[in-house]
């Protein structure tokens, strides 16, 4: 504990005072980072009492001076200190304004696509560099997985950020790729630059798409189909894929989440209809994806039991089955591509699952619609239109 708990916190608004007026002159920037390197060493109570004045004083000093901060050491202090103030009540806000207002601010528009456009404007006042946006991200995610105190509060706004800075590291990225005198300047950048990176921004939104908050869930539902179908899925090699099918399968709310559970199997359903053309043609992929198209059945299962038991329930099976029923469509169709020995099981796995549960009419009722007007007689011309190239199976929640 400390001593003389008033004269601490006097010392400690001081240095963040000192720090705000007079960290722009060099010759006392070394001193007032030795001083501030001071605040981690305090006890987490006392840093607790004072967590408002320290994370307004800390989101001062970063917005008007995060372009001083380079180094590892600078800017884990940074990282390692915002989480601290976040993990306490009274700092929890004061902090998420910091990160937000220096994300508003160091930024160039996110809009902007084009990447010469982008590199000019890096060049019109200072912005975040990668290590800094990473150092940010890793308090950011806190407030999306409600690690501070199970706080969601602003989680959407806090994965806005998120989303911000991932575009920004993306093209300082490919600024740095296009650049590079020793690539191929014909070769054309791709839109995925960093697979760990985009991986952790999929399973941030995942879990926005999981959380019991209907809006939240909605807004993360959202997120998914922006941030992880990518235009040209062969960029995300099959292992990631199957990854973050895993963890998204591993990761269910609870059957009295309704609005979590469809939006959480929609997402996992428009997955499939975008990955399995391509990766069912690879013999050695069909293992490892019979057994998630197994589990995603379970799951579709789950959602269809005791639908008489609630209005929720009743909500869940009926949305459950038009997510299961569309993507059974689409993986029979001839127009999907992929192995279509394999897809048609994949479909019939479904379908089984919707005659179990008394709901395989709209699946039948749509095969044989698009029957009817292909002019197909046997079954393997009867299978559903793919829709989109997304595909349908996207019935979500709100």
């Amino acid at each position: 504990p400390v001593s003389v708990p008033f004269l601490m916190e006097r010392v400690l608004v001081t240095i963040l005072r000192a720090s705000i007026h007079l960290y722009e002159i060099p010759d006392m920037r070394q001193q007032l980072r030795t001083s501030l390197f001071l605040f981690p060493m305090f006890p987490k109570p006392f840093m607790a009492h004072i967590a408002d004045r320290a994370a307004c004083g800390l989101a001062i000093i970063w917005r008007s001076s995060f372009f001083y901060f380079k180094t590892p050491e600078e800017l884990k202090f940074i990282g390692d200190t915002f989480d601290t103030l976040a993990s306490c009540r009274l700092g929890r806000g004061l902090t998420f304004d910091g990160i937000a207002s220096t994300v508003e601010f160091a930024l160039p528009d996110p809009s902007i696509t084009n990447i010469l456009e982008y590199e000019d404007r890096l060049t019109e006042k200072p912005t975040l560099s990668l290590p800094a946006c990473a150092a940010l991200q890793r308090v950011l995610f806190k407030y999306v997985y409600g690690a501070f105190d199970k706080d969601y509060s602003l989680a959407i706004p806090a994965m806005v950020c998120v989303e911000k800075t991932y575009k920004h590291m993306v093209q300082l990225m490919l600024i740095t790729q296009k650049n590079d005198p020793s690539l191929d300047p014909d070769l054309e950048l791709p839109s995925v630059p960093d697979l760990d990176l985009w991986h952790r921004v999929s399973i941030a939104y995942y879990s926005m798409c999981n959380n019991p908050d209907p809006e939240i869930s909605k807004r993360g539902l959202e997120g998914c189909q922006q941030h992880i179908f990518v235009s040209d899925v062969t960029e995300i090699p099959d292992k990631r894929w199957i990854a973050l099918l895993n963890t998204m399968i591993n990761k269910q709310a609870p059957l009295s989440v309704s609005t979590a559970r469809v939006n959480s199997l929609s997402t996992i359903a428009q997955l499939m209809v975008k990955v399995f053309p391509s990766m069912t043609t690879r013999e050695e992929n069909w293992k490892v994806l019979t057994e998630i198209t197994k589990q995603v059945a379970v799951i579709a299962d789950e959602n269809m039991e005791n639908r008489q038991s609630s209005r929720s329930a009743a909500e869940l099976f009926d949305l459950t089955v038009t997510i299961v029923t569309l993507l059974s469509n689409q993986l029979a169709s001839p127009k999907f591509g992929g192995e279509r020995r394999y897809c048609k099981w994949a479909s019939d796995t479904f379908l089984k699952v919707l005659e179990k549960n008394g709901a395989a009419g709209a699946d039948l009722d749509n095969l044989a619609l698009t029957k009817r007007s292909s002019g197909g007689d046997n079954d393997d011309d009867a299978e559903g239109d793919e829709g989109t190239e997304e595909g349908e199976a996207s019935e979500g929640s709100s």
